[in-house]
């Protein structure tokens, strides 16, 4: 048997309190914690270590999915030095959630689709939209991208003429698919590396012929480094640029027409707390602009 401190306990209910609760920064879902902090020289009950497994199992299960392999301790439990040991098992846990922090497990969130917009005039060089997410508060919004919520954004073009621009951009949107947005979807353009400039966080062009053709998602936000998550606005642009001209005399068809249709979707947490209660996140309210095209 080994003495554990309320300093050992604390150090284990802050790192799960950290990842849950309101964090800082990159860290914090916004959630409800169980657990609390011992005072020095009080006795660690059994409910104490209770209360942090299930933060800890909240957290694991938000994550993965899953529940988590975690001793659970009984009242008059001996604990030891061994890895099974709830001081190394919850620290070990805790790191791998700690690195993983931005995971969301698919039957843990809640998909919406926010809406879809379509543009079914000719154009020839550039179809664009923006789509804004306005958060009440900087914590809203660190929560929501923090717990693994994303903004979606696909496109696809059906119809027009036979000619081989729309070909291609029929090839190209299908091949882009579906491309998200969030804290860690890009490692170099994401939510906490937005400024109030446009980025690009995804740009996909198309072989030879159609090489200066492409696809380009940009990026920014409201304050000039959001690097602390303090911005409340997050301003996504889509584009479609084609800068190739189809040569032949008479030209064949270096219009492109049809339909472009793009939807904007919502992911964002969801599922339950340990051992109850309702994982809640703000969405924010969303505008999106109709699609432009020259």
């Amino acid at each position: 048997m080994v003495d554990i401190l309320a300093s050992d306990y604390n150090t284990l209910q802050s790192r799960a309190e950290t990842l849950l609760a309101s964090g800082l920064g990159t860290f914090g879902y916004g959630q409800t914690v169980q657990s609390s902090a011992v005072f020095q020289g009080n006795t660690i009950l059994a409910s104490h270590w209770d209360n942090l497994a299930n933060d800890i199992k909240s957290i694991y299960i938000h994550q993965t999915g899953n529940t988590p392999a975690i001793r659970d301790v009984a009242p008059g439990d001996l604990i030891d030095d061994t890895s099974a040991d709830p001081k190394i098992n919850y620290a070990n846990l805790l790191s791998n959630l700690e690195s993983n922090k931005f995971d969301l497990a698919p039957t843990q969130s809640l998909i919406t689709a926010i809406d879809t917009k379509t543009y079914s005039s000719s154009w020839s060089s550039l179809v664009s939209m923006t789509v804004t997410a306005t958060f009440s508060t900087a914590n809203e919004a660190r929560f929501f991208f923090n717990s693994g919520g994303k903004i979606r954004l696909e496109g696809s073009r059906t119809g027009g003429s036979l000619v081989a621009q729309n070909d291609f951009w029929s090839s190209l949107l299908s091949s882009v698919a579906a491309q998200d947005f969030g804290a860690d979807t890009n490692p170099n353009v994401n939510f906490y590396t937005l400024t109030n400039n446009f980025q690009t966080y995804y740009e996909e062009a198309a072989s030879s012929p159609y090489a200066s053709n492409r696809v380009l998602l940009e990026a920014k936000c409201d304050v000039a480094n959001n690097a602390t998550g303090t911005a409340t606005e997050v301003e996504l642009k889509l584009s479609y640029i084609d800068d190739y001209t189809d040569p032949g005399t008479p030209a064949p068809g270096d219009l492109v027409d049809g339909t472009i249709a793009i939807d904007v979707t919502e992911i964002k947490a969801s599922g339950n707390l340990q051992p109850s209660g309702s994982f809640s996140i703000t969405s924010p309210s969303f505008t999106v602009s109709n699609i432009g095209g020259t």
